[in-house]
């Protein structure tokens, strides 16, 4: 019996590419998208499968693919090698075997008795001396001045910002202005380093500079509710009946627009895989793409919804965008064009914080207009 009769639902070229191939392998991008297609394809159609074909199903079931990571290294060791001139190799190993103790020494004063400025001064002076025996330029030397200088300039600005947020949040919290501010502070401290989430028992308390900024129960989902607003393109966020928070949210784009209804949250995602529809030669595939891959831009959280009462196609969920493309969030929301797939999109200090607080079984209702729009008074026309 010829290869073709064994055949029934690959291609003689799809079963080629696949049949020697190790389902732990590492592959180029191309060929990982073709691999997982041929796996799909198989998943789809297990009931016609031939016996050849059931068993690459079986041996492909769990594949996990990786990336040609390995030229990478290997180029990026081979330009570090490069820059590593002998002569500097050969500096390196003697300052290491005569003065190795001194070094020491050295670096454990340089790091805890010296202060900043003199810091500064000491790396300036050491790579003027790497300059008089010729292993750094004249030009090198410069550069490095204004770098340090650079570096004291934004460090210095840096202490400053910190210096006047922790104030003004202080006095935000002296003059119980927290939830009026809510979205300004959630803004200024995601990713900053004073800023922590804080979990005891059923509070998870917000703190910056160590002092309690906001708290929220975060594991009773009948304190909360959250109200999309398609129209509006905002997302309310409301705690213990009171709204404390109306942030921009992108909602589905003209043919995929966000049903309305109502939903609950079902699950959280922490750095998710985005599972991406792509059309290519008139052929649907779904492709996952992992947290750190440049083409993913659901943001660090996905907040899956459950549709409550009938149901939807598909799979919809609150997150975040590219971090890279901050400036893109507002042109996609203001562009209908360009709005999402149908989830409802948010930016990533607002997700973060609903990621953290929200609970499990939280109420979320997604409708097309806002009921509490005033509508303006009818002039009857002139009889004039």
């Amino acid at each position: 019996m010829n290869s073709n009769s064994k055949l029934t639902v690959l291609t003689i070229t799809e079963y080629n590419l696949i049949g020697n191939k190790d389902p732990n392998g590492s592959y180029d991008r191309k060929t990982r998208e073709n691999l997982y297609w041929i796996i799909e394809k198989l998943r789809s159609n297990t009931r016609t499968l031939s016996r050849l074909e059931h068993r690459v199903l079986e041996k492909f079931t769990n594949a996990t693919f990786g990336a040609l990571e390995q030229k990478n290294k290997k180029v990026k060791f081979e330009v570090a090698r490069y820059r590593l001139s002998n002569k500097v190799k050969q500096t390196l190993k003697l300052v290491a075997t005569t003065i190795g103790v001194l070094i020491v020494s050295g670096v454990l004063v340089y790091q805890f008795a010296l202060g900043t400025q003199t810091q500064k001064k000491v790396d300036v002076a050491w790579y003027q001396s790497l300059n008089k025996v010729g292993l750094v330029s004249k030009e090198e030397v410069e550069q490095i001045r204004e770098d340090l200088t650079l570096t004291s300039v934004e460090l210095e600005e840096t202490r400053q910002f910190n210096a006047e947020l922790s104030m003004q949040i202080e006095q935000m919290i002296l003059n119980n202005k927290v939830t009026e501010n809510l979205k300004y502070i959630l803004k200024q401290v995601y990713n900053n380093q004073r800023a922590a989430y804080v979990r005891s028992g059923q509070t998870m308390t917000l703190k910056y500079n160590k002092k309690d900024v906001a708290s929220f129960n975060h594991k009773n989902p009948q304190l909360w509710y959250l109200l999309g607003i398609v129209e509006s393109g905002v997302l309310r966020v409301y705690y213990n009946d009171e709204e404390i928070m109306e942030i921009e949210s992108i909602f589905g784009r003209a043919g995929e627009e966000t049903p309305v209804g109502e939903y609950e949250i079902k699950n959280k995602a922490y750095k998710p895989t985005w599972y991406k529809k792509e059309t290519i030669d008139g052929k649907t595939r779904v492709r996952a793409i992992p947290f750190g891959h440049k083409d993913h831009e659901i943001g660090h959280w996905w907040m899956g919804m459950k549709r409550l009462g009938e149901p939807v196609p598909g799979s919809y969920g609150i997150h975040g965008v590219n971090a890279g493309k901050v400036n893109e969030f507002f042109k996609k929301n203001f562009d209908w064009r360009n709005g999402s797939a149908g989830c409802p999109n948010i930016q990533e200090w607002y997700l973060h914080f609903l990621a953290k607080m929200v609970p499990l079984g939280t109420r979320v209702n997604i409708v097309q207009k806002d009921k509490w729009v005033k509508k303006r008074d009818f002039i009857p026309p002139s009889s004039a």
